[in-house]
This record gives structure tokens, sequence and C-alpha cells, in this order.
């Protein structure tokens, strides 16, 4: 009988841990390229910097790269492609806040984080946290 109770509890601690990822702040330290889902092959060879690539730094600041022609136009109307910088921060080890500068308005971006291996990055935004369509997905530079 008593053997039955540790088991199940070792049964239960395990699946629970497992179903609980967290994620160091090393971890997610790096270059990171953005995944084309219509695209069979991904350059993560071409290091140089590209639409949508995201560095995230050790002074906990980041940034995403933009669509530097688009953001440089001198067409008026609506554009695509900003950059972003700021700042970010890992709260219980798997929630992502990106603060985008200038900090005083008080904007950011928060994502769960879904997947982090040393080559991967899955992100999804805590606005459709049962969504996996809006996945983002990085491979590491």
């Amino acid at each position: 009988m008593r053997f039955h109770m540790i088991a199940k509890l070792l049964i239960f601690i395990l699946f629970f841990g497992l179903s609980n990822q967290t994620y160091s702040q090393a971890a997610l330290i790096g270059n990171w390229r953005r995944v084309n889902p219509k695209l069979k092959y991904q350059d993560t060879i071409n290091k140089k910097i590209k639409w949508g690539d995201f560095e995230i730094r050790r002074d906990s600041t980041f940034h995403i790269e933009g669509d530097s022609p688009t953001q440089n136009s001198n067409i008026s109307g609506w554009h695509a492609g900003d950059e972003y910088n700021g700042t970010w921060k890992l709260r219980g080890n798997n929630l992502l806040t990106l603060w985008l500068e200038p900090k005083k308005n008080k904007m950011f971006l928060s994502y769960m984080i879904i997947k982090l291996t040393k080559e991967k990055l899955v992100l999804r935004s805590q606005f459709h946290t049962e969504d996996k369509r809006h996945d983002i997905t990085y491979l590491r530079l």
C-alpha cells in the first residue's frame, strides 16, 4: 500500500515538473532569426541582419530588426516594418516581457515561452495563450 502511494506521488511530481518547464535567462541570450513557414530551407548561416531578426542581450536590452528602407521612406502613408528596441524581463521562468522604448509610454509585448532549446525559440503572445497558430518561431544564428 505504501509503495503505491509513493509511486503515485513520484508520477505526479514527474508529470508536474515536465508540464511546467522553466527556462533560464542565459539560454535566451543571443541572436535569433524568425522562421518563415513558407520557406523549406531557413537561412541561419548568413549572419547579416535581416528583417525580423531578434537580438536578446545580456544587459537586459533587445533589438528587433525592422525594414530600414520602409522605415526611412519619404513616401507618406502607413508603413509596416518598424524596428523595436527596449528592455526585456523573464518572469516566472516562462513569461517574456519586452518593454518598448521609450519606457515612459509603458508599451510592452508579453509572450509565453513555449519552447527553448539551444537552437530553437518558440514564443506565443499572451493574448493568444491557447492558439498555437500565432506562435512565433526563431532559430539561433
